[in-house]
């Protein structure tokens, strides 16, 4: 069995047109002819968020050579035992349920150097804890790589400032390659507008972590 996120294309006289992606191969070969389908009611997992874990769940199976299934389950696994939370299903856990999986998904990415097929900041559902990981992690905001620590306006250090023995803690900073950052200085705003990102305020944790 194997699943997949599907859009309603038109609702007529009490049925649904469901517009879903599917293997030809396996349809063919399975001689697949009916499925299950879930409407979304706001309570539970969306299919926003279904689909933003399957593709990073791919991703990270393409990075392991897991079949996507069986990594599927290796990351619950991992994250039950991460953060001891109660075993859920991804067909019917709830939305804020989900949302922290997809935060772990991304933590997990970054944390082992995985690349996906899409920045991961048209993934996350939290935008707010994903720039955050990002700073952590010092992967670029908008697209992943390699990232140095931007300072936004009214956050940097000025010049003839010894720059370690500012306290950065309570100063807004994000995660930018060189050049998401060569960009950033020169226009700020309409950068961050564009992107729909901002930076984020600077904790205890995050200043030692970068030793900033």
């Amino acid at each position: 069995m194997f699943e997949a996120v599907g859009e309603i294309y038109k609702v007529k006289d009490g049925r649904a047109i469901i517009v879903a992606d599917i293997d030809p191969y396996k349809a063919e070969r399975q001689e697949i002819k009916s499925c299950l389908v879930r409407y979304d009611d706001g309570r539970h997992i969306s299919a926003d968020q279904r689909r933003k874990i399957y593709a990073t769940i791919a991703d990270i199976a393409e990075y392991t050579g897991n079949a996507p299934e069986m990594e599927k389950a290796l990351q619950k696994f991992f994250y039950i035992e991460r953060y001891g939370v109660d075993y859920f299903s991804l067909s019917n856990c709830t939305v804020t349920e989900a949302r922290e999986f997809i935060n772990y998904l991304i933590d997990f990415c970054f944390e082992n150097n995985i690349g996906t097929r899409d920045t991961l900041l048209n993934r996350t559902d939290d935008i707010s804890r994903y720039l955050y990981s990002c700073l952590i992690n010092r992967k670029c905001a908008v697209c992943n790589q390699r990232a140095d620590i931007h300072h936004c306006e009214g956050s940097r250090i000025g010049m003839g400032f010894n720059r370690r023995k500012v306290n950065n803690i309570g100063r807004f900073a994000i995660a930018l390659c060189r050049k998401c950052h060569s960009i950033a200085h020169n226009d700020e705003k309409g950068f961050f507008e564009r992107n729909h990102i901002y930076g984020v305020q600077l904790d205890a944790y995050a200043v030692k972590k970068l030793k900033l």
